[in-house]
């Protein structure tokens, strides 16, 4: 759903609501990946939730922004910003329960 929604963006014709949003969808990326790196890879919690909360307004951002170029865009992100909230809340569960890991 993520790559269709920004193929549907991108499919768009060239405005600067088109430009706004995909440059949205393409941060979007890097902290997602990012979040994945910190978590996973460093053992992170502190670092990450904070990575992950900023994703999700970065998240939120690109479907106010795609809404304003294809709505479908925009609502094929539901889905995925309700998994990275229930990502943020397990992550701020652990970095709770790991006190002094950043």
């Amino acid at each position: 759903m993520i790559a269709w929604s920004g193929w549907r963006v991108w499919s768009a014709a060239p405005s600067p609501e088109r430009r706004r949003a995909l440059r949205l969808w393409i941060s979007h990326l890097g902290a997602n990946a990012k979040w994945s790196k910190l978590f996973f890879s460093e053992h992170r919690p502190a670092l990450s939730l904070a990575d992950v909360i900023a994703l999700e307004g970065m998240i939120f951002s690109y479907m106010k922004a795609a809404r304003r170029v294809d709505r479908a865009a925009a609502n094929a992100f539901i889905p995925y910003a309700a998994w990275v909230a229930f990502t943020a809340v397990l992550n701020s569960e652990i970095a709770r329960l790991n006190p002094g890991e950043y």
